[in-house]
Formats: structure tokens, C-alpha cells, sequence
């Protein structure tokens, strides 16, 4: 993932790091002799439609063949929605952790 950080001139420069690598918003490091501050990433644009929900999954936790849902290899109960999540809970006595 691309990175920004900011160098003594006010210039941006973007590091590409791993996501465990990436320094806190504020944190300086030296990169090629350069210390360069990292600034928040205001040129990333999120797709929302990327991020909507975990909807449709298969549980690997509800019983197989369970009432009230089409099923997976295995007969693995899928989860169409939250909707369908709330009502396989109560019609069936489940409580989600």
C-alpha cells in the first residue's frame, strides 16, 4: 500500500510499504538520508461498493442443512444478509457473538 510523507521542502513523496510497516500519522523516518514525516493519505478514495458489507458468507459455525437457508458444498448454511442473519437467529434460538 502507497504511503505519504512529507520532506523538509513541503514536498510529498508516496512510499510503498506493507500495511504492518506503515508508521503512525505524525511519525518521522529517514529514508535515503531524508527525514520524512508521515502525513495523512488525502488522495486515497474509497469505493464504498468495496467495503459494504460481509454479506453474502457461508457459516462454518451454524449447523448444516439448517431451515430457512440455501446451503454450500456440505450443506453449510449461506447468509444472504443481516436481514437473513437476524431471522435464522431468532427462529432458530441462535445468539451471534
Amino acid at each position: 500500500m502507497k504511503y505519504e510523507f512529507q520532506d523538509p521542502d513541503g514536498n510529498v513523496v508516496e512510499i510503498d510499504m506493507p500495511m504492518r510497516d506503515a508508521p503512525s500519522i505524525g511519525s518521522i523516518i529517514e529514508r535515503d538520508g531524508v527525514r520524512l514525516t508521515r502525513v495523512p493519505s488525502l488522495s486515497v478514495q474509497v469505493d464504498p461498493a468495496t467495503n459494504r458489507s460481509q454479506y453474502p458468507y457461508v457459516s462454518q459455525v451454524l449447523p448444516r442443512n439448517l431451515a430457512g437457508c440455501k446451503t454450500a458444498k456440505g450443506g453449510k448454511p449461506i447468509v444472504e444478509s443481516k436481514r437473513h442473519e437476524r431471522e435464522i437467529m431468532s427462529r432458530h434460538g441462535y445468539v451471534k457473538d
